[in-house]
């Protein structure tokens, strides 16, 4: 697909402004996904290349925290990963298998259910670390799979559920289920990427120079991060995640 320089420019400006927002407080997906759908990339299209813009962020953050895992076993984690790339591999192949008609009615829906688990995040928590003295490794592998699955199909709030299913089902602190977070979401968009890459499924000539945008926001970010305010940053996330949440479910009455 050709796009104008113009339009390049606005994809990586939106790039870096992911770039930031990942950094900081998480939620980048919500300005990657949409801009790639208003410059006239196809819905699955979009979100594949979505996937592929924000991955460097995920690996470099699963790098940073990989002296955390020292706090789980190898045998756990083996366990976990797999679990990851079952479900991405799945949840990409039926992304793949996915008509763009049928996307386009699920977008809003899947925007709603991303947004939903960043504002009630807090709250999620909570619940799961009460629910922490019911242990079990069949929830907590089938969970994964099923996040994962979420994952490798649209995958915004992904690193939320997997927060709440550390907490509720294996009884682990914050610091330690935030660690093992980023290594399986790592490893699920890696897969997913791969497997779009390999059918076909990525809109390169947006995607390069918007990774390479997002991951240049993302250094600055780290070196700028200690003078922003999360929390406020994570506000506006959210108010402008309802907004585009609502604009795509009114969007095809503005069409008609």
């Amino acid at each position: 697909m050709h796009f104008s320089l113009s339009t390049i420019a606005l994809l990586a400006l939106a790039a870096c402004g992911a770039g930031l927002v990942n950094a900081l407080a998480g939620g980048g997906i919500f300005i990657v996904f949409p801009a790639l759908l208003l410059a006239g990339v196809t819905p699955i299209k979009a979100n594949a290349t979505a996937s592929l813009v924000v991955l460097p962020g995920s690996m470099i953050a699963a790098w940073v925290y990989r002296h955390s895992l020292k706090d789980h076993s190898a045998a756990l984690i083996g366990k976990l990963v797999g679990c990851s790339l079952a479900g991405s591999a799945a949840g990409s192949i039926l992304l793949l298998r996915t008509s763009n008609a049928t996307f386009t009615t699920l977008v809003p829906w899947l925007l709603l259910l991303a947004a939903t688990f960043f504002t009630f995040a807090g709250q999620l928590r909570k619940a799961a670390a009460n629910l922490s003295g019911h242990r079990s490794q069949a929830a907590l592998l089938g969970g994964q799979f099923v996040i994962a699955l979420y994952g490798g199909y649209f995958g915004a709030g992904m690193g939320v559920l997997l927060i709440v299913l550390y907490l509720a089902t294996a009884g682990m602190t914050i610091h330690s289920a935030s660690s093992l977070r980023l290594i399986c979401a790592s490893v699920t968009n890696l897969l997913a990427v791969a497997v779009f890459a390999g059918e076909g499924a990525l809109e390169w000539s947006a995607g390069l120079p918007m990774l390479v945008a997002g991951v240049i926001a993302a250094y600055w970010a780290a070196r700028l991060v200690k003078g922003m305010n999360e929390e406020s940053v994570r506000r506006w996330i959210l108010v402008y995640a309802w907004v585009l949440t609502a604009y795509f479910f009114i969007r095809p009455l503005l069409a008609a």
